[in-house]
């Protein structure tokens, strides 16, 4: 029998509207064609993580690989404003963490040298009860807790602690109970973060990579489905324990046109790009569409001089050009930055100076 209840969190606070009729309408191509994206929702990416309460996003991958480390990369970045994996943070946030995984002295050792930095800016909840969306005083807890911190992020590390079986019924349930506590004002509404395992894979099978790990999520068939964006993250190397790298793959985005992979050597909190060997694209089966170096000079002559452009347009030309990972392109990036042969503009613009 499922400890899941049917209780679905109501907005307390304030008096919901009184429902109208669920009859659809129609949407005309005029309709579409005038539709302008709500940017102020925006927080990480083109569109990849979004506040709202009809949405959830969500990173996964195998025991140990680093996921909860992920995590904390995104609450750091959303806090400093630096970039997350290949993603541009659109605008900064504060991170609420509902996690049951790591007491005091591993959080303690995975923020050391970011405590005061993070201080104000990223929070955890104190569970001794565990995760409890089932329970009405709880809710109201995580909707006060958001609007008065102002939190922009909400991560869920495991999911599977909020289950207690793995039926559809159950996901639904408590994915509904979960978007239910969040307050119902949009600017107030932070995004929902959930982490989640992969199922452990099957001796002798196929190695799958990339976006096929999306098949492989506790749940997948309904979790995904129900995600707007979802990351996978797996060992660059899986046969090699000592070796750090991960790569990081969108393996779904709803509301985006990139998707990004990048290779990362990871960190405590953060993680740094990283080359992508050759062996590791074979076993992935990735297609390579150019040699596995390249140069700064490569990246500054898809810029033309006086040109300014947004990081996706840029990455997209280095992508058609040269088949290049999101992580080599932005570390050529930096590179360019600091040699004074691109200008950063302002957040995720960029310009090529006209010879003097």
């Amino acid at each position: 029998m499922s400890g899941i209840t049917e209780f679905i969190p109501k907005n307390t606070s304030s008096p919901s509207p009184a429902k109208t009729s669920s009859v659809p309408s129609l949407l005309s191509m005029n309709d579409i064609k005038k539709h302008e994206p709500n940017e102020s929702l925006y927080l990480v990416g083109n569109g990849h993580i979004i506040r709202g309460k009809d949405r959830i996003h969500l990173i996964g991958g195998y025991a140990g690989v680093g996921k909860s480390r992920a995590a904390n990369y995104l609450a750091y970045c959303g806090a400093t404003g630096e970039q997350w994996f290949d993603y541009e943070i659109q605008s900064r946030f504060n991170t609420l963490f509902l996690q049951t995984e790591n007491g005091l002295t591993r959080l303690k050792y995975d923020f050391e040298g970011h405590l005061e930095k993070l201080d104000g800016k990223v929070f955890f909840g104190d569970l001794p009860d565990g995760i409890k969306f089932t329970d009405e005083g709880f809710c109201n807890w995580v909707r006060d807790t958001v609007i008065e911190n102002n939190i922009g992020m909400i991560v869920i590390d495991p999911f599977s602690n909020l289950t207690p079986d793995t039926t559809h019924k159950d996901y639904i349930k408590i994915i509904d109970q979960v978007l239910g506590s969040l307050p119902d004002n949009p600017a107030q509404c932070p995004a929902v973060m959930i982490v989640a395992h992969l199922r452990k894979p099957a001796s002798g099978s196929q190695r799958k990579r990339g976006a096929e790990l999306m098949h492989e999520f506790a749940g997948s068939q309904l979790l995904t489905a129900r995600s707007r964006f979802v990351l996978t993250i797996e060992r660059a190397d899986p046969t090699n324990p000592e070796d750090d790298r991960i790569i990081a793959t969108c393996a779904k985005a709803n509301d985006a046109l990139e998707m990004p992979r990048g290779c990362y050597k990871r960190g405590r909190v953060i993680f740094e790009p990283a080359e992508e060997t050759e062996s590791d694209e074979a076993s992935s089966g990735i297609q390579r569409g150019a040699p596995p170096r390249y140069k700064t000079a490569d990246l500054l002559n898809l810029v033309e001089e006086g040109e300014e452009l947004r990081t996706e347009e840029w990455q997209r030309r280095a992508t058609t050009a040269f088949g290049i990972s999101g992580s080599q392109f932005h570390k050529l990036r930096k590179d360019l930055i600091f040699q004074e042969k691109i200008i950063l503009v302002r957040h995720g613009i960029y310009r090529r100076p006209k010879p003097q």
